[in-house]
């Protein structure tokens, strides 16, 4: 029984064969000639279902492609077909839609966190820093490239640059809730409370403002908090005891006196 060739991370690039998914889906089918208990066939049809679900049509012409509209279609649609080879657990050949999706659109930042993320998982650090990073030059607002690179550098035991990409990530999107969260963890496993009771305090504020915060992660943000207070009740300028009779005027300030 024959399958369709799917390139596998490792093997030289070729140029993908046009029609091969996701626009020629009835082909596929009859290519792999509906075996059953194929997973070949198991992974076609989760693709199918997915572009259905998408609702992307294939583009008319190349020229349709050089438009930006058109090259993120492209790339959407691409990343769409690595998902499902994820979902079917086969992210080697998954990995070879998301760098097609990049080649479509180089600012398509889900498919360089996802392939960034499949090298992570393989414990090719420096390969999946340099999809991430690669990705933050096109797109440094993307607050997922920001928290996968912190991953990256804390796999490598590097937890000061993980602390830093954060900081980064917090600075440039102080509404993200997640990177607030990330960076309140790493601090507290860096032993930098005050860092960290900084940033929890920031989440929990965030979901006072109407952030869609996770009940449970502002539950455990207040807990942290709470014991940090008690942890740095002498030096914190927000709740110290003499925080209004400090001399600093930058701590006053910062303590509202």
């Amino acid at each position: 029984m024959r399958f369709p060739r799917v390139r596998r991370e490792g093997t030289r690039e070729r140029p993908p064969r046009v029609g091969w998914p996701p626009c020629h889906f009835r082909e596929i089918l009859r290519e792999l000639r509906m075996t059953t208990h194929s997973p070949q066939l198991v992974v076609a049809v989760i693709l199918g279902l997915a572009l259905f679900a998408s609702g992307l049509s294939c583009p008319a012409s190349a020229s349709a492609q050089g438009d930006p509209s058109g090259r993120s279609a492209r790339a959407a649609r691409l990343r769409s077909m690595g998902q499902a080879y994820v979902a079917a657990g086969d992210p080697g050949s998954a990995m070879a839609y998301f760098r097609d999706a990049i080649a479509a659109d180089p600012r398509d930042a889900e498919s360089h966190v996802l392939l960034g993320r499949i090298y992570l998982d393989r414990d090719r650090l420096d390969d999946g820093l340099h999809v991430l990073s690669a990705g933050l030059a096109v797109r440094p607002d993307h607050g997922p490239l920001w928290r996968a690179l912190a991953e990256g550098f804390q796999a490598q035991g590097d937890l000061g640059r993980a602390g830093a990409a954060l900081r980064e990530l917090t600075l440039r999107m102080p509404g993200d809730w997640e990177g607030h969260l990330a960076r309140a963890e790493l601090a507290r496993r860096r032993r930098a409370h005050a860092e960290a009771l900084g940033s929890y305090r920031a989440l929990v504020a965030l979901a006072a403002e109407g952030a869609p915060v996770p009940a449970a992660a502002v539950a455990e943000a207040r807990r942290y908090a709470a014991a940090l207070e008690v942890l740095l009740r002498e030096v914190d300028p927000v709740t110290g005891p003499d925080r209004c009779r400090d001399a600093s005027p930058v701590r006053r300030a910062l303590a509202g006196c």
